[in-house]
Parts: C-alpha cells; structure tokens; sequence
C-alpha cells in the first residue's frame, strides 16, 4: 500500500504544481477491519471491510485548502482542478508557515502485531464466546438468576499511514488494532442492572479481555437495587475508567497550544507554575508498546518524543503541531493529528500518561479512609465538561455508597460537579499507584474530598 500511496500523491503533487500550486502535502490512512456484531448472545454479522481515505492540502501564498477522498481510481488532475479551486476561494492566513517539513521517525513502540492482523473470524468468535461465557458465569456467581449478552462488537483489524509533501519527503507506518466492547445485563429478584466491558489496544490479549469480562459481569449484578443519596458534600472515590473520561473532557484539551493562543485555556502564562497537586505528574509518552496513541511520527510526518507536560503538579510544557509552533518560532513536538485526512492537523497527545509523584497508595487499600462517599464507576454527560475553565459534570449511573470504608449500596441518578483543577489540587486526598488505559489515555484511581453531589 506504501507504494501505491507514493504512485498517488506524486500524480496529484504533478498536477497541483503543473496549474500554480506552491507546495502541498498528501496523508492517506488504509485500513481492513473484521466487525463481528452480537445481539442477545447471538452473533448477527461479521464482515471484513477495506477502506483507503486520503486528503490534499494545497497552499498558494497563505491560501490554503484541503480536498478529501475513498476513490482509488479517482482522476488527479480533476482533484488538482478543485483544490485549486477552493485555495483560490479561501482566506488568507497571515500565521502561515509552510507545510511541515523534516520527516524522520521518533519514539519507536510496538504498534503491529502478526498474530492479530492474521486473525480469522472463527478465531475472533471464539474468543467473544469465551469473554462472554466469563461474564456470565461470573454474573451468576454474584446472584444473577439470569444473564445475558444484549449487544457488542468486536473489530480486529490492520492498516497504514503514509505522509508525503512536495519537498520530497514521505513516511510510513503500519499498524494493528483490537476493539472489544458488549454488555452484560443480569436480572435478580425482579430488577435488572447493565455493565459495558470494554477493551481496546494494538494487540489482542486475552488476559486483559476475560479481566474486563468479569469486572463487566460482577458489576451488571452488583448495581441492581441501586438507589440515591442525599444532596451535599461527599468525598468521592473515581476509578481509573471515570478519571481517564473526566481528563479527556475537561483537562487534556487544555494542554493544546492551538487553545492557549486562542485563550481557550485556563493553563495560558501558567508555565513554570503550580497549576495541580505536588504529586501529580503528566507526560505524554508516543512509546508505550501496543498504546493506542503510540507514533513514531505525527500526521505531519513530525517525529514524535516523549515529553513531560506537569512535573511534581508544575506545569512545564504544551502540545504543539508545526502551526502552532512556526507561530511562536518553536519546533513541533510531533503532537499534530487530524480529525479527518483533508483537515488541518491540530495538537493532541499520543498516550497521555497521569500518575503520583509521591504518595501512592494501593488500589485496594484506598477505601479505608473514606468516611462517608461514593465510588463512581459509570457515568453520562462528562463529555459535557468545560476544558476552557476546568468545570466538571457528569451523571452517575453506576456508582457505591461508601461509609467508614465500607461499601453500604449501589447508588444511580446522582449528578456531579466541580473543577478539574480543584480535584486534582487542593481536593485531592489520594491517588492510586496502578494507572488503566482507556484509549490514549492512561489514569490512575483518585479520591477527591468534599466534591458536589446532588439527587435527582
């Protein structure tokens, strides 16, 4: 695929050049994923599916444009007529510096794996069967009179990312990836209660599925008979899950430059300041083996390297892509990634890594200090939180009463409010020493005090 890449972008680079176009860059993404869909313990389909999105973007003086497509056959001197086209209707933009240039490989992590990308379906079904066996048994172990799969999908898959520009440069990387994600509800004594199990990494690893497999089952039956709690103050233990979830609306966008220079972020004239908790350190790590942001470079074709973002709770560094960073006549930090193959790279981490300095404290060990105060470990409307001031929100759906380090009920329906930066400063009591990954992100267990809760 590399090859046809370079045979593709170097017909369109010919024809953009040929009509006036200063300089353009090309990024394709390729990708064949199996879909194997549940219902209700049954599979219903399972297909393989190969996808090749590519995008252009052109540039004459500080016009620039991008053009998209899936079309393999598509004709490039007709794809060169309308991106000159849109460059010549676009606004100039006084910041503009150039496509990147320097390709070169960075950080190296392992990011393919042979026995995933070879997969069959009857492999990939039989080992759903074997997750969703696990959860069940594990349901009715904790009570469950009946249990089921009502839906989930598990998407295995390999594929490519090339870069190239017409300077001469291009790059590329193959990659594999697993997707796993059902739930499980079980019925007791008239009520039923549902839990996601959810897994997603470079590589299949079975330990890693049949653990989330139980911790789905064991709490779709521990949830039922959930009930509220009073409004008021409480000291609030988030599991990794829910902290990685909360970081990825209401803090990791903060760390963008593109957002400190349109002052979109609380963390803008913050650096070489205390800005979280002494012992909370962030980094951003594109070397973790099969992390689902790891790179060796960037959708620029930047390499990417390890970096520190808050050490010891001060704030030391932010995201750049190469626009960002020409505008302040620094180098890219090889964080520039695209929502979409035409689009304008913006910055974004590779694995955002948060974790204690100093003063971690067992996961299982960390209950013992909560007097009185809930345990979150679902939740809805997080998403709804506020990077531009570090507001916090989400509704609890699944959540535990705690009393004296005890768990006391299963608690639903209760909303929750603060800052970002409060809980992970003057509120926080506790972090966990263990980190969890969901997606990019890798977070640790926090209990926060004094956190707002309110009853539906």
């Amino acid at each position: 695929m590399r090859e046809y890449m370079l045979e593709l972008s170097d017909k369109i680079f010919n024809e953009l050049l040929k009509r006036g176009v200063e300089e353009a860059e090309f990024y394709g993404v390729w990708t064949k994923n199996m879909l194997i869909n549940v219902s209700r313990d049954n599979v219903k389909t399972a297909t393989t599916r190969y996808v090749v999105n590519y995008g252009v973007r052109g540039a004459i003086q500080r016009r620039v444009a991008g053009i998209a497509s899936e079309d393999l056959e598509a004709d490039p001197s007709k794809l060169a007529d309308q991106l000159l086209s849109m460059i010549k209707a676009s606004p100039e933009d006084k910041y503009w510096p150039g496509f990147a240039t320097g390709y070169s490989r960075g950080v190296m992590g392992d990011v393919y794996d042979e026995k995933t990308a070879k997969i069959t379906p009857e492999e990939a079904i039989d080992i759903m069967i074997q997750a969703f066996n696990e959860s069940n048994d594990i349901a009715r172990k904790c009570g469950a009179e009946e249990s089921i799969i009502t839906r989930g999908s598990f998407r295995v898959g390999l594929g490519g990312v090339y870069v190239a520009n017409t300077y001469g440069e291009n790059i590329y990387e193959e990659f594999t990836i697993a997707s796993l994600i059902y739930t499980v509800k079980s019925r007791k004594a008239g009520e039923e209660s549902s839990f996601n199990a959810y897994f997603s990494s470079r590589k299949i690893n079975i330990d890693e599925i049949l653990e989330q497999s139980r911790r789905a089952g064991e709490f779709s039956v521990k949830f039922i008979g959930a009930k509220t709690v009073p409004s008021g103050e409480y000291t609030v233990v988030i599991d990794p899950y829910m902290t990685a979830l909360f970081l990825s609306s209401a803090l990791i966008p903060a760390f963008s430059a593109q957002n400190i220079q349109q002052n979109r972020s609380p963390l803008k004239n913050k650096l070489e300041k205390q800005v979280l908790a002494e012992n909370i350190t962030i980094t951003d790590e594109p070397g973790i083996n099969w992390g689902i942001g790891t790179r060796s470079f960037d959708d620029e074709g930047i390499p990417t390297r390890t970096k520190t973002l808050v050490d010891k709770g001060v704030l030391t560094g932010y995201l750049y892509d190469y626009y960002t960073a020409r505008k302040e006549n620094k180098q890219s930090t090889g964080n520039g990634f695209r929502r979409q193959p035409s689009s304008p790279p913006s910055p974004s981490p590779t694995n955002f890594v948060l974790k204690a300095e100093k003063n971690a404290t067992n996961i299982n060990d960390m209950l013992g200090d909560v007097g009185r105060g809930i345990i979150i470990h679902g939740m809805i409307g997080y998403w709804m939180s506020n990077y531009v001031n570090g507001a916090v929100q989400a509704t609890i759906t699944h959540g535990f009463y705690v009393e004296n380090g005890e768990v006391k009920y299963p608690v639903k329906g209760l909303v929750i409010g603060g800052n970002i930066y409060d809980w992970l400063g003057k509120q926080l009591v506790s972090v966990s020493k263990e980190t969890y990954r969901v997606e990019n992100i890798y977070a640790p267990q926090i209990i926060v005090e004094k956190a707002r809760i309110a009853s539906k």
